[in-house]
């Protein structure tokens, strides 16, 4: 089995993984406190976040008015973009389904993201993360200078992922029970 289908099982299994709406508030609240309580969080400024999926942990939970969020855009040609949200509500749906900033929400230049929390299917102990197989988000990864932390559930951190040499090694990972790396 090559790569690319190691990939896409590691997926499939993710994808079978239901998680009740009464575990997904629980295991958000559990990575939330950790990650607030994280060295790393109280200087940060600037945080960029992902608008969540259902089979995804909540970031509309994180503490509003002490940092400043943004969330990615996507501009076709360009790749990806953060902006600032000052209000879950003002995401609209984008390209690939996903929340994102409306045109009109304020750029914010990569270096000045200071922490980036990071979605997956499924993370690591060595700290590396199976997006869900475009490739952009990684790409984009490579060009944000700020630390980046996976964040997921119990059940997606595995011994070891597949993975490429395009793949980006994390700072770190949360799930409910324990963090990984060097956060």
């Amino acid at each position: 089995m090559g790569i690319k289908e190691e990939k896409a099982a590691v997926r499939a299994e993710m994808t079978q993984f239901r998680i009740r709406p009464e575990e997904r508030r629980a295991a958000s609240a559990g990575i939330r406190d950790r990650l607030v309580g994280l060295e790393c969080w109280k200087p940060a400024r600037t945080v960029l976040l992902y608008a969540p999926f259902p089979d995804e942990p909540d970031t509309f939970i994180l503490p509003r008015g002490e940092k400043v969020f943004c969330y990615p855009r996507y501009h076709a040609g360009r790749g990806y973009e953060a902006a600032r949200v000052d209000d879950p509500g003002d995401l609209k749906r984008g390209k690939f389904g996903v929340l994102e900033p409306v045109a009109e929400a304020t750029e914010v230049p990569a270096e000045g993201v200071d922490l980036i929390v990071v979605p997956g299917m499924a993370f690591d102990k060595e700290c590396y993360r199976l997006g869900r197989g475009r490739g952009f988000y990684d790409q984009w990864l490579l060009a944000l200078p700020g630390l980046k932390i996976g964040v997921g559930f119990d059940h997606q951190l595995l011994d070891l992922v597949p993975r490429e040499p395009h793949d980006v090694q994390l700072d770190g990972v949360l799930v409910p029970s324990r963090r990984v790396g060097g956060i």
